[in-house]
């Protein structure tokens, strides 16, 4: 008998997991795929908002919140994270005259600077010279949001939370104190189910007679190799909302490169992550109309499916001690963690008895690339393995990628928590021949298929 079963180990249900480990509780997390973070959270942005509109929804809210808890958030789990900030720029006239009175709204709710053209190319030299003035909101920041995830998830495990991987919940029945979960892996019973299934939250839902429409809504993003080319989340201030960009913008990545998008493609399939070469001309000349030239090389193109469940996020309780958390679209990444203390609230105001742990245990990713080199020498002196590089684009070692393989025999895991091969495809045959020859295991894809090289 488990406590809790968390249904989905995407950012938002290994945040949860997290959250719910620092107290003594049996906590255990279902996933279909083979690794966390592999489904709608590796196709995000990896933005961390400075704000959502409107202010009063309760993403607006959780919004707020997520933000203000990153940094700490970052320093107790470890993962990366860059206040970058966001540039809001006028590029007209009208734009400009209005940039007084937005500065005065969004003041109320977060902090924001008015900036003028001299200012603005002094901080972005490659934006187009005719720029008016813009809004700098400074709180706004980068991170890799599978790293953020495994962060989380390893906090999770550490402090005891059991995690079934390539484990799909095929049906949920409802006993008078608990919930049996009939998964791929057996049964399992839980005492609370917390529906974090992402774009398949309405078949979760719907197990216990709860109508919840997910409507998918794909995002694709193009990556370009120049790192440097801005150094801010930079988007044009609209005279007319566009449903299509979803907000979308240039940006940039943890690592410095390139991104830019997304845009909204209604889809049929929850699964269709495919990105057309219109869609990638499309996002280049939205968003390159705004510098004076495109950033050099396309390495990547990538596409994500949102769960959209209308307008806001879905916290409810429908039935007693089954909670859905869906419709988590963006700013999803950057509320996971207040959306992690809300579902804790949620579950002591219905009868969870939370008592907190007196130690916890703590863990940290050990990244080469951002060690100094007297550090990266004593930690070669640990483990030998620290000093052979595998990625040399992403200065990735082997130690980090046999720690990543440990837990997850699976190369999109691999690839999207160390950013080894993440750019380019020269050392994705060392990575699998390591993978395969060192941890003698099959090596897997994130949807649990077998690679063979």
């Amino acid at each position: 008998m488990y406590d809790v079963a968390i249904v989905g180990a995407g950012v938002t249900g290994c945040f949860i997991a997290k959250e719910l480990s620092k107290y003594n509780l049996k906590v255990i997390v279902f996933e279909r795929k083979a690794a966390m973070g592999l489904g709608q959270t590796k196709g995000c942005s990896g933005i961390i908002h400075a704000f959502q509109l409107p202010f009063n929804s309760l993403k607006g809210k959780l919004c707020l919140e997520g933000n203000a808890m990153m940094d700490r958030e970052s320093e107790e789990l470890g993962f990366s994270f860059k206040r970058v900030g966001l540039l809001l720029v006028a590029t007209n006239t009208i734009t400009k005259i209005l940039l007084p009175l937005l500065k005065a709204y969004f003041s109320r709710y977060v902090e924001v600077e008015e900036v003028g053209r001299e200012e603005i190319l002094e901080m972005e030299p490659n934006l187009r010279e005719d720029v008016k003035g813009g809004l700098l909101f400074p709180s706004a920041g980068v991170v890799n949001p599978v790293e953020m995830t495994y962060a989380a998830y390893r906090f999770a495990k550490e402090n005891g939370v059991e995690f079934k991987f390539n484990s799909k919940v095929k049906d949920i029945s409802r006993k008078p104190n608990s919930f049996v979960l009939k998964t791929s892996g057996g049964e399992f019973e839980a005492k609370y189910v917390l529906n974090c299934a992402g774009v398949y939250a309405d078949e979760i839902a719907k197990m216990v007679g709860y109508e919840l429409k997910i409507t998918p809504g794909k995002g694709s993003h193009v990556v370009f190799n120049e790192r440097g080319f801005s150094n801010h989340l930079i988007a044009a201030i609209p005279l007319k909302p566009d449903r299509r960009t979803k907000g979308g913008g240039a940006l940039v990545s943890v690592d410095g490169k390139a991104i830019w998008g997304p845009n909204l493609v209604d889809v049929e399939s929850k699964e269709d992550t495919s990105v057309t070469r219109e869609e990638i001309e499309g996002l280049k000349r939205k968003f390159g109309r705004l510098f004076k030239r495109l950033p050099k090389d396309v390495i990547a193109y990538y596409a994500g499916v949102r769960s959209i469940a209308g307008s806001d996020f879905v916290i409810n309780q429908p039935l007693r001690n089954f909670i859905n958390v869906a419709g988590i679209q963006s700013p999803g990444l950057t509320a996971a963690p207040a959306i992690a203390r809300r579902v804790v609230r949620v579950l002591a105001a219905s009868g969870l008895e939370l008592k907190r742990k007196e130690k916890l245990i703590k863990y940290k990713f050990t990244r080469i690339r951002e060690l100094s080199e007297d550090g990266i020498e004593k930690l070669v002196e640990q483990n030998p393995d620290y000093g052979e590089v595998i990625c040399l684009c992403n200065l990735v070692s082997k130690a980090e990628i046999l720690e990543v393989v440990r837990d997850f025999p699976s190369f999109d895991a691999v690839k999207h928590i160390t950013r080894a091969g993440m750019g380019c495809n020269k050392c994705h045959a060392d990575i699998i021949i390591l993978m395969q020859r060192e941890c003698n295991r099959t090596v897997k894809d994130g949807a649990g298929s077998e690679l063979i090289w």
